[in-house]
């Protein structure tokens, strides 16, 4: 169950950083190669590794790009899945091999979609110039710590095991 929810939120975080990267600036318009902040559509910075990396916007188009074509080489939801393992664990008896097996499943579509993800990650990764590179190793470095820190506080708050 802890690699599942290891899994879970490395997915939550890895979708956090490259939704941050294709976020729409919406406080004034692009034109021409003009050097553009990452924002969040709400027009705050998220803080993923991809924010405030001053991107052109043939930058910004290819990653739009590669991630459009990313969520179209994705394949199936994990959502019929987990209603597969809902199912099992509202049933009047638990089948435990069942479950690991819906489980095995579950974890095998995150995988593959994380992977995708990583691939995409990748390629936008290597559009940014080498300065643009070094302020996402920092941002990247910053959202670990800040991940370290609230993991120790949850662990922190977490009551003793009897």
């Amino acid at each position: 169950m802890r690699k599942l929810m290891a899994l879970f939120v490395a997915s939550t975080l890895a979708l956090g950083s490259a939704s941050a990267a294709l976020a729409a600036d919406t406080a004034a318009p692009a034109t021409g190669t003009a050097p553009m902040k990452m924002m969040h559509h709400n027009g705050s910075d998220k803080g993923g590794p991809f924010a405030g990396l001053n991107l052109t916007e043939q930058q910004r188009q290819q990653m739009r790009d590669i991630m459009k074509e990313s969520h179209q080489k994705r394949g199936p939801q994990a959502s019929d899945e987990r209603q597969a393992l809902h199912n099992l664990v509202a049933a009047e008896s638990f089948d435990e091999a069942k479950a690991k097996e819906q489980i095995d499943a579950i974890g095998k579509v995150q995988s593959e979609r994380m992977l995708e993800r990583a691939r995409a990650e990748n390629k936008m990764y290597n559009l940014l110039t080498p300065e643009q590179k070094k302020q996402y190793q920092d941002n990247y470095q910053k959202r670990e710590q800040k991940m370290k820190e609230h993991m120790n506080k949850m662990k922190g708050q977490q009551p003793a095991a009897q």
